[in-house]
């Protein structure tokens, strides 16, 4: 396994996935903090503590089915992925080593867990064709009526919302995944599944109870007929590329914490994520700029928290991390925000990929 991670060739593909996420787009409307320009000011820091743990841990030489349960979803593991290479040609220190091994160790275990597509360029196939049969076999799901479409919708937008209140839009994808499509056949019928997964919901440890749900963790299972669909890099990004989705879903479940929730729980907890997602809003809307450097930070560190606590490691930024961002604006310059993302060359030249490949990847 450690000599797969060594020799492996991954980068192409994940400039291809990745160019999904920001084509025809550009990055300056990230908030509330261009992370891009704050990232580098700390990050070569919290890589070499990665590092740290995968090494206490010889997860060199273990498989993602040994190690899932230590891992984020594999959205998250890409946006790390993208975080870490279009902002290390900036960090203070060049830890090629520890960077190398953490970036083939994200690469390798999105690899294992989603084989056919593992960098997301069309879809994010998280469930081999067993594991999604015996889902199909363990949930009970209803009959699709317009109005049950249109209330869960309502219910992806309320949880989304207050994703990125809990997260900011630093690590939504941490909390926010869509998992497939994965075409399926149930009482001789085929349909096209989607997986809408919201882990964790309630982050104690980032903030207060009054702005968490009660609910940690929401599954939301669709099953539709004449929509396609397609993710790209990311799965909050999913969308519907032929059919309407509200029309064409046939099937669906909903479950809270593994429990199948009701039309009046559904409806409660849209109602109860809204209020939430207002309220920490306006405390994001609150704080100063010192408050959500700080905020934004143990947000990006808490993604690894499993992982950190089993290798016993804090997974809290250190001393050495808010010293480095303490009363310091953002640096300016490394990528350039109003630049339209048009092909996949440009890309990989504006984000760096080909730097860090030449760098890190190809070094020895």
């Amino acid at each position: 396994m450690a000599q797969l991670a060594k020799s492996m060739k991954w980068i192409d593909e994940f400039a291809k996935g990745s160019f999904g996420l920001f084509a025809g787009n550009t990055i300056a409307n990230f908030q509330p903090i261009d992370f891009y320009r704050f990232f580098p000011m700390w990050y070569d820091i919290w890589v070499g503590r990665i590092a740290k743990c995968i090494r206490a841990l010889d997860l060199q030489n273990k498989s993602f089915k040994e190690i899932k349960h230590l891992l984020p979803t594999p959205s998250n593991m890409r946006a790390m992925l993208i975080k870490i290479i279009a902002t290390y040609p900036a960090w203070r220190e060049k830890k090629v080593k520890d960077t190398k091994l953490v970036t083939d160790f994200l690469a390798r275990m999105l690899i294992e867990c989603c084989p056919k597509d593992p960098f997301a360029i069309s879809t994010n196939p998280f469930h081999n064709e067993d594991e999604v049969k015996k889902i199909i076999s363990n949930i009970s799901l209803s009959q699709s009526e317009i109005e049950d479409a249109r209330l869960l919708g309502k219910l992806n937008t309320a949880a989304g919302s207050l994703v990125h209140g809990i997260y900011n839009d630093v690590v939504t994808d941490f909390a926010w995944d869509v998992y497939g499509p994965y075409v399926l056949e149930k009482d001789e019928e085929q349909y096209t599944m989607l997986i809408r997964h919201f882990p964790d919901l309630n982050p104690k440890e980032l903030w207060p109870l009054e702005f968490l749900s009660r609910t940690k963790e929401l599954v939301i299972y669709n099953l539709y007929q004449g929509v396609t669909w397609e993710i790209s890099a990311v799965g909050c990004h999913t969308i519907s590329k032929i059919g309407n989705p509200v029309e064409g879903m046939k099937l669906f479940a909903v479950y809270g914490d593994g429990k199948l929730l009701s039309e009046t729980e559904i409806k409660n907890l849209v109602v109860e994520l809204s209020e939430k997602a207002e309220k920490i809003y306006k405390k994001i809307r609150s704080m100063n700029f010192e408050e959500l450097k700080e905020k934004v930070m143990l947000q990006v560190c808490y993604q690894l928290k499993k992982l950190f606590v089993e290798a016993a490691v804090d997974w809290k930024p250190t001393g050495e991390m808010i010293e480095r961002i303490k009363d310091r604006p953002l640096p300016k310059g490394l990528l350039p925000n109003d630049i339209m993302m048009t092909s996949v060359k440009q890309y990989r030249e504006v984000f760096n990929i080909q730097k860090f490949e030449d760098e890190v990847l190809n070094s020895r």
